[in-house]
């Protein structure tokens, strides 16, 4: 029950509750599909998108979009189906020519793949044999037994990212089934700083500021710290959303159902696009390029028994 109430943060399940008397129901995983979009701007300032491009293309669990540091590869988390047990591994998608691989394969499930500062390496939340989870960073290019190296030992680590100091920021399951977060310094021990906060994790271009979900307002607002202690209620979302991103240009952008909306002055929200897919709907997550020409936006697969 335990492992369940941990991953319940990652994707929506729809099961029944666990008996230990009895084998536990079958746990069925949301499908999702990641479109990616040119963000295009007139002489006059308009933003607007260019027309999507499924890269995923299967019916499944494919979520948590980043791209690399450079732009050129967007990772994200694939739910890979065995006879025996679901698999969750990190994927890459090459911009430039549409590929797509793993990044690693490995005996355990990792989760929200983000680039690291300075570091060729991705960091994941990696769920060991006892169902902990916690931050990991993948190495590609070390020796099979240094290819997975854990950063700390916090635990129940949900959703993370990183400032260009290193500091680990984290958001940390509590007994509420949301998170509180957490900041390690380097060589540190980690330090709660507020409770029940959101699931986006997003640093400015320089890396040097985190902003995060308030959930303790009605509407949820969007927070700002920086490792000096320093920090500051930046603006609301739109009612009922959780998941935002900002761009290098600063702009924010956050869905809600099937709607896109992007805040360029950090006060008010403006539509910016309205989907009406056949076969997808409602906006999950989303993620924009370092460049800010670029966003992925993940959807969810529509029910088709409906």
């Amino acid at each position: 029950m335990k492992l369940l109430m941990v991953l319940l943060l990652f994707f929506s399940w729809q099961a029944g509750a666990e008996n230990t008397d009895e084998k536990p129901t079958t746990v069925v995983i949301s499908g999702t599909e990641i479109l990616l979009f040119d963000i295009e701007q007139n002489t006059h300032g308009v933003l607007a998108l260019s027309e999507g491009k499924n890269i995923t293309q299967r019916t499944g669990y494919d979520n948590q979009p980043k791209f690399s540091n450079d732009g050129g590869l967007l990772y994200y988390t694939r739910a890979v189906n065995t006879d025996q047990s679901t698999q969750m591994d990190i994927y890459q998608y090459d911009i430039a020519t549409g590929q797509t691989q793993p990044y690693m394969t490995t005996a355990l499930s990792e989760y929200s793949a983000t680039p690291m500062a300075d570091n060729p390496n991705i960091s994941v939340v990696q769920v060991d044999e006892q169902g902990n989870q916690y931050v990991v960073i993948l190495d590609q290019s070390a020796s099979v037994e240094k290819q997975m190296q854990r950063y700390s030992d916090l635990k129940q680590v949900g959703y993370f990212n990183w400032t260009v100091d290193g500091s680990l920021w984290s958001f940390i399951l509590n007994d509420n089934n949301g998170g509180d977060l957490y900041l390690q310094k380097t060589n540190t021990k980690a330090q709660k700083l507020s409770e029940n906060v959101g699931r986006a994790f997003i640093t400015d271009q320089k890396q040097m500021r985190l902003y995060y979900v308030d959930k303790n307002t009605t509407p949820w607002r969007i927070h700002m710290r920086k490792t000096d202690g320093t920090h500051e209620d930046v603006m609301s979302l739109p009612m009922g959303v959780e998941d935002f991103t900002l761009d290098s240009a600063g702009r924010f952008w956050a869905g809600r159902d099937n709607t896109l909306y992007v805040s360029t002055d950090q006060r008010r929200w403006y539509i910016i696009a309205e989907f009406n897919d056949q076969k997808l709907h409602q906006i999950t997550r989303l993620t924009t390029s370092p460049k800010a020409d670029k966003i992925a936006i993940v959807f969810a697969e529509k029910n088709k028994s409906k």
